[in-house]
């Protein structure tokens, strides 16, 4: 082996180094080389959990105030975030007043600003939280924090996180459903976020749709989401301006105080504590009205960017046109889609009809017609009327498929068809009143091939009752439209309503609920006061108010009913004078007895059961 001189190498290398130069130490004056033992002291910085706490003071189960509570919203760990919120909301459920009262104002800045954070959970949670207190305070006290509310939920709707922008949906339904006010007040900036959820702004009137938000939803379940939120809140709108119009008409009478050169005091309260309303401008009220209009303005505005928008989407989803039987068969996704655009346009039509009488320079319902009938015709009544495909029955091709499964699926069609009555009854209506309001004398061939489907349409549905009370109340509606708004029109276009006024004679015989049956008399007495009618020569309808006398003898009849045959009396005696003549002794001895059913002053009904005989004796009745 070999002898190493690496270490001999490392020695010399070693000494070939250049040797830096050691300052030499100096040695300390006499009496100075003495240790010192001076130290530093720190305080000692207690944690907060330790401090003590008034005994009044509201704490959490882990001893934290309000202000701890709402300082740890900023924490860096999302664990603490979390339990923060969940010891907020323990507090909120045992004293909500207490705490609302003084810290309202930091308890919305700390929540809205929990609404934007980056954890799904931390928000869910939030929104329960922000729910409670919503639903524990009154408006009044919420109007000063609503831009604080408002502001929040618009960050999270223009969010550039998907998930945050997803959870603002839920962020709006919670006001909505407990705050609805503040919607109807700053709708103008929440309805333009909307669009920016399904669609790209090209220019100021046009948008072109937009894919979905995220890979976890589809298009239609995002848009189905988008075009619901956007239902609720045109509900909300709709709601505000009915209440804006018909609040002070109802109202007592409002006692206005002008403000002269003299006045030094205005007495706000009288002795019954009502409040009064100041005029302190002779034009205030002509300024709040072209305030209002301005806002009808631009929500007119919106909705011409918003229908396009309604029917280009519904393309993407439609049934194929097809000849098969199966053309109309629709998805559980597509029949939530109909539904909510659906509601959106009836809502418009109430905003249209509630408005009208207020804006005299346009005929905005006229505009809205002429816009979207043609529309509405070809994307939505080609494949009417709709079935839900609950089922779908798939043949081997190797095999045969039986008889017996060919009737099933025939069988599973046809009650489809009564899944989708909500959804049918909704474009049934939408579409009769569009026509309502046609200014020509007689419909086009399309027109009247859907009026024709719309009016075999309801009288199915009349055959087959439904007691369901927002069908029922749909169903009439629709009936309305068609045997009062558009009866002259359909009748000059060769549609013919014997039929329906059979069915709905029917209806109104049989068992059903006394409410719906005087909602149907209130429907033929309508028509008996129009007597340009054409349903009032019709024989089945004739023969139907003949058989009113009879009503006289039961055990209980309703009052309006007894005004309906007070007005045949006077417009048509010739109808049922043989009626009355047959039973005249037996009609005025149960008019003594028989149980009047919503009527003000029996007394005065009675009365009026009586003196329909005046024609016939003369005797009049006090």
């Amino acid at each position: 082996m070999g002898k190493n001189n690496r270490h001999k190498k490392n020695i010399k290398s070693e000494k070939s180094k250049v040797k830096l130069k050691q300052a030499k130490s100096k040695l300390l004056p006499k009496g100075q080389n003495i240790t010192d033992t001076t130290f530093k002291v720190k305080k000692i910085v207690i944690r907060e959990q330790l401090k003590e706490h008034d005994q009044s003071e509201i704490l959490s189960r882990r001893k934290l105030n309000v202000k701890d509570l709402l300082t740890r919203f900023h924490h860096h760990n999302s664990s603490f975030r979390q339990e923060a919120i969940k010891e907020l909301d323990d507090i909120l459920k045992n004293h909500p007043s207490e705490i609302l009262n003084s810290n309202l104002s930091t308890i919305l800045q700390g929540l809205g600003a929990l609404v934007l954070d980056r954890e799904q959970d931390i928000r869910r949670d939030t929104l329960k939280t922000l729910s409670l207190i919503l639903g524990s305070i009154k408006p009044e006290h919420l109007a000063p924090f609503s831009g604080t509310l408002i502001s929040y939920l618009c960050c999270a709707m223009t969010h550039i996180t998907p998930a945050i922008k997803e959870d603002s949906l839920n962020f709006l339904d919670i006001i909505v459903e407990k705050s609805c006010h503040l919607i109807a007040k700053n709708s103008q900036k929440i309805l333009s976020l909307f669009l920016d959820f399904i669609s790209k702004n090209q220019t100021q009137s046009n948008r072109q749709l937009s894919t979905t938000l995220s890979s976890k939803l589809t298009t239609v379940k995002w848009r189905n989401k988008v075009f619901d939120r956007l239902s609720s809140i045109f509900s909300t709108i709709i709601n505000d301006i009915r209440l804006r119009y018909y609040s002070q008409e109802d109202s007592m009478e409002e006692k206005k105080i002008n403000i002269q050169e003299k006045t030094f005091y205005l007495p706000l309260y009288n002795n019954n504590t009502k409040l009064f309303h100041i005029n302190f401008d002779n034009n205030c009220n002509d300024l709040i009205s072209k305030k209002y209009n301005s806002e009808f303005y631009e929500f007119i505005k919106y909705i011409d960017v918003l229908m396009p928008l309604i029917f280009e989407s519904w393309v993407e989803v439609r049934p194929q046109e097809t000849s098969g039987e199966n053309s109309s068969l629709i998805s559980n996704d597509t029949k939530d889609f109909l539904t909510s655009i659906t509601s959106i346009i009836q809502l418009i039509i109430q905003f249209i009809d509630i408005v009208k009488p207020k804006i005299d320079d346009t005929n905005i319902a006229l505009d809205f017609c002429n816009k979207y009938k043609n529309n509405i015709s070809k994307y939505f009544m080609n494949s009417f009327p709709y079935s839900f495909k609950a089922v779908q029955i798939v043949a081997d091709k190797k095999t045969t498929v039986s008889k017996r499964q060919n009737d099933f699926e025939s069988a599973v069609i046809n009650t489809c068809n009564r899944n989708c009555l909500e959804q049918n009854l909704a474009l049934s209506s939408i579409y009769m009143w569009i026509v309502s309001y046609s200014q020509t004398n007689r419909l086009n061939e399309v027109s009247k091939q859907n009026c024709q489907k719309i009016v075999q349409f309801v009288n199915d549905s009349l055959n087959y009752w439904n007691n369901d009370p927002s069908i029922v109340s749909q169903l009439l509606k629709l009936v309305r439209l068609i045997l009062i708004n558009c009866s002259k029109i359909l009748y000059k276009s060769g549609v013919n309503l014997e039929s329906t006024v059979r069915a709905l004679i029917a209806t109104s015989l049989k068992d059903s609920t006394l409410q719906v049956n005087i909602k149907l008399f209130k429907i033929f007495c309508d028509i008996l006061l129009d007597q340009q009618n054409e349903i009032n020569h019709d024989k089945n309808f004739i023969q139907f108010i003949k058989s009113l006398p009879d009503m006289l003898l039961k055990e209980s009849i309703h009052d309006d009913i007894i005004k309906m045959i007070n007005q045949v009396v006077l417009k048509y005696r010739q109808w049922v004078r043989v009626g009355l003549e047959n039973n005249h002794s037996s009609i005025l001895d149960n008019a003594k007895k028989i149980q009047i059913i919503g009527a003000d002053n029996e007394k005065d009904s009675r009365l009026m059961i009586c003196n329909l005989f005046y024609f016939m004796d003369g005797q009049l009745y006090y």
